[in-house]
């Protein structure tokens, strides 16, 4: 996929308005918008990913996103259980689940923050998991501005 100016407040919005429409919980703020090259589909699932591992383990999510210095950010901080400090790598390894607080029937073979990351470092950028300020996980994803 070719890399193209893209609307990024626009594939966010339209993001979470699908998940929405999946009966998803989310307060979407968007602080700063602007015109970054990026592929666009592989941009969508990464962010897709995001939000469906979110809305599996979670009750609600937050979405912001603006620029932080050189990067444009967009953090994500639900409700859910979090992971621990530990584990936080091992979920972008291929097919990991953890099982403590999840089970199969929340479905996902374990790609999903694989292919998000993937996605993230293919734009230059990272995503990078830590504990949300209210409890739960907080995922940023982080990507240079002009890559």
């Amino acid at each position: 996929e070719k890399a193209e100016p893209t609307d990024i407040g626009k594939l966010l919005t339209d993001q979470v308005g699908e998940a929405l429409r999946d009966g998803q919980q989310i307060d979407l703020h968007i602080e700063d918008n602007l015109d970054m090259e990026l592929r666009p589909q592989s941009m969508r699932r990464c962010i897709a990913n995001i939000m469906s591992n979110a809305g599996r383990y979670a009750n609600n999510l937050s979405v912001r996103a603006g620029r932080r210095g050189s990067d444009y950010e967009i953090v994500f901080d639900d409700d859910g259980p979090g992971i621990p400090a530990d584990k936080r790598e091992e979920v972008f390894k291929p097919f990991f689940r953890l099982e403590e607080s999840r089970n199969q029937a929340t479905g996902g073979v374990g790609l999903g923050m694989t292919i998000a990351r993937d996605s993230a470092r293919g734009h230059g950028g990272e995503v990078v998991l830590a504990d949300a300020p209210g409890g739960g996980l907080r995922v940023r994803l982080i990507l240079p501005i002009g890559h």
